[in-house]
């Protein structure tokens, strides 16, 4: 009796929540949860748990194009393509005017594979549903950019602003945007500064500020005539037994004159483009590079480099290929230390080298923030003082960068390996370059840089000394730059480098080449 009294109220209970709640308010309470935690999933990123979650949304409510939108969603953010597309065209067949966002979702597939006329094809359909749907001006817009129809872009995002005034600032920026990818400067300029003035609060308006420094740069830079000079007051507190050391025009030989000294160096170049197109360059010029120490002035250097250079730009490819042909002489006068200025320009200086080079670098602008740069070297140097054996040098690097996605950090790695083959054996070398670094933007429009780099240089014993065998030698640099612009034309640098070798020769249980050096140094930079 008592058994079949628990069963009649088991009975019971059922029956009491299935009245107060049916098999389908059941099913939908169920479905909607489903449905819920799909959408946090997806919002937490975690995609494979959201498609889990509303595939069992949709099982327990099939006709519910809401979950099925969010189903397309997560497919697109793996990038499954087909599937989001599935999804989304059985939406838009099903409800082409109440769903009509699913061409919205189509159409950004589209664009995403590169596919912008299909983009544009579907985007067309929205704006026959809905003239007055002012978004569909906006995407298409950002479709006609893509596919470079410019006129066809500026038309539709001045349909968007006209339709919706909200977007007036949006639809301004991309305007400027569009003509600035034309080189159309002036009004580039004038649209980035009206969206700035719709809202200037806005991160739009922060981007159109950013924008207009870089269409100034770019302009001047577009410019057939250019010119630029840098001019730097540095300390070494352990020169470089060479002169031309100092200027990295020859290879360190990893003796130093255990002594230290200030110097001022400065670099001019000017040239001008007679092909001056934004896919093509061709231009020539000249530079002039002269360092000058106050007291060690046989280490002055003098540098005249007329130079002739090849740029080619097809995204994702940008070559450049410079040829130079560089003159320098050495040495030189007291320099008026009195007065501070250590600079004679090759006063007094006597010839030393002359040397060709040719450095093609072609840089590669990859998917995920990656870039590519890769840079060949040859060069031909032939000494002028008839003491120093005629070399010529080979060199490959290869140095990858890349950006996160949400900072302004820049890190890269890069290889280099060179080859020098002097006419005397015994001064012919190999060395091989890794290179770590990292560049980031700090506070108070500050740009850091740290770079760390590691050389293994192998070649024949120094001639002065009698280790036998080859003499290995080995180099750590660390590197920091800090860059500050003063100006749209003025920029100023403080530079710090720590240099430690060593090397395998020993004489009495010293190592002549090892030594170590800091070099600091204070940079103003001048792009007209």
């Amino acid at each position: 009796m008592r058994i079949l009294t628990t069963h009649l109220s088991s009975l019971t209970a059922i029956l009491l929540i299935l009245l107060v709640f049916p098999p389908t308010t059941l099913a939908q309470q169920s479905a909607a949860n489903y449905f819920m935690d799909g959408v946090e999933a997806y919002d937490m990123g975690s995609y494979q748990e959201a498609i889990s979650s509303l595939k069992k949304a949709i099982e327990l409510e099939p006709s519910n194009l809401e979950f099925q939108y969010y189903l397309g969603l997560t497919y697109s953010a793996i990038e499954q393509y087909d599937e989001a597309l599935r999804v989304f065209e059985s939406i838009a067949e099903t409800e082409p005017v109440t769903f009509r966002k699913a061409y919205f979702e189509i159409a950004a597939i589209y664009s995403r594979q590169g596919n912008y006329q299909k983009a544009i094809d579907t985007l067309t359909i929205v704006e026959d549903i809905d003239p007055e749907d002012a978004r569909v001006y906006l995407e298409k817009g950002y479709a006609f950019q893509k596919s470079k129809q410019y006129n066809k872009a500026i038309q539709s995002f001045n349909a968007a602003k006209e339709l919706d005034p909200k977007m007036l600032q949006v639809a301004s920026y991309n305007i400027a945007a569009v003509h600035f990818e034309v080189e159309e400067f002036d009004k580039a300029e004038e649209m980035f500064q009206k969206a700035i003035e719709v809202d200037p609060a806005t991160t739009t308006a922060e981007n159109a500020r950013q924008a207009l420094v870089n269409v100034r740069k770019t302009k001047r830079a577009r410019k057939p005539w250019y010119l630029s000079a840098s001019f730097t007051w540095s300390y070494d507190d352990n020169v470089f037994f060479k002169a031309l050391e100092q200027a990295a025009v020859v290879s360190p030989t990893g003796e130093t004159l255990d002594e230290g000294d200030q110097f001022q160096s400065l670099f001019f170049i000017g040239g001008y483009r007679f092909i001056n197109k934004k896919e093509l360059q061709v231009d020539a010029g000249y530079s002039l590079y002269c360092i000058g120490y106050q007291d060690l002035v046989e280490n002055n250097v003098m540098g005249h480099i007329p130079h002739l250079s090849l740029t080619y730009n097809r995204h994702p490819f940008y070559l450049r290929v410079p040829y130079e042909f560089s003159y320098y002489s050495t040495g030189g006068e007291e320099n008026g230390k009195g007065f501070g200025f250590f600079l004679a320009f090759g006063g007094g200086a006597e010839k030393k080298l002359g040397m060709h080079e040719l450095s093609p670098t072609l840089t590669i602008v990859e998917p995920h923030n990656l870039k590519s740069e890769i840079t060949l070297t040859y060069q031909d140097k032939d000494y002028l003082d008839d003491v120093t054996p005629d070399a010529s040098q080979y060199a490959l690097a290869i140095v990858q960068h890349y950006k996160f996605p949400t900072r302004e950090l820049y890190p890269r790695a890069g290889y280099k390996y060179g080859s020098e083959n002097a006419s005397e054996d015994i001064y012919s070398y190999a060395y091989h370059q890794f290179l770590i670094g990292l560049a980031s933007s700090l506070l108070w429009d500050i740009r850091g840089d740290v770079s760390l780099t590691y050389e293994r240089i192998s070649f024949e014993r120094n001639p002065y000394y009698s280790t036998e065998g080859e003499r290995k030698d080995s180099k750590y640099i660390v590197g920091v730059t800090l860059t500050r612009p003063l100006s749209e034309i003025f920029s100023l640098t403080f530079s710090y480098s720590h240099t430690r070798s060593d090397s395998n020769v020993s004489e009495d249980g010293i190592d002549p080449f090892e030594f170590k050096k800091n070099v600091y140094g204070l940079m103003i930079t001048g792009l007209f």
